[in-house]
């Protein structure tokens, strides 16, 4: 498994296109919002999209991937993540995933919730933590998370 997740890059051009380019070899490429970009805009193509505070209508608001590991896809405004993920958790749970990926917060965070793993990729613009602009790379076993310059800038144990 190699699924490419990304949120938040408010605008930014180039880079979803630069991420699509580096990781070709990737199942998935999963944009979990505010992209700022219209649904067909080029950057997004070969995404999985939601939609996001900042997008438009033409946006899912969720999504469940559906494959050996079904995961839920939302932006995670609607499920007030700044607040905490318990309502993200068991929107996740209720649909059959254990497995909930989210934007929003603009931090980088894995924890799990009721036995759902909750994944923020970071922001790839516009980090809110203090560390740098991030998106992740789901593995096997690993959750790899790069920065702007496409460098591995943490990794954390994928627990599914």
């Amino acid at each position: 498994m190699k699924w490419i997740v990304v949120s938040d890059n408010h605008g930014m051009e180039n880079i979803l296109t630069d991420i699509r380019t580096l990781h070709a070899d990737a199942d998935l490429f999963i944009h979990l919002g505010d992209s700022e970009f219209s649904a067909e805009n080029i950057e997004l193509r070969d995404y999985i999209k939601v939609m996001g505070n900042c997008d438009g209508p033409a946006f899912d608001k969720k999504t469940i991937v559906n494959s050996d590991t079904p995961a839920f896809l939302t932006h995670g405004h609607l499920y007030s993540v700044n607040q905490g993920r318990e309502r993200l958790a068991a929107a996740a749970k209720e649909a059959g995933c254990r497995l909930a990926l989210y934007g929003h917060t603009h931090i980088r965070r894995v924890e799990t919730i009721d036995g759902v793993l909750c994944i923020n990729p970071g922001s790839i613009a516009q980090s809110r933590s203090g560390e740098r602009e991030t998106y992740a790379v789901l593995l096997d076993e690993e959750i790899h998370f790069y920065d702007q310059q496409h460098r591995i800038y943490a990794k954390e144990p994928l627990m599914l």
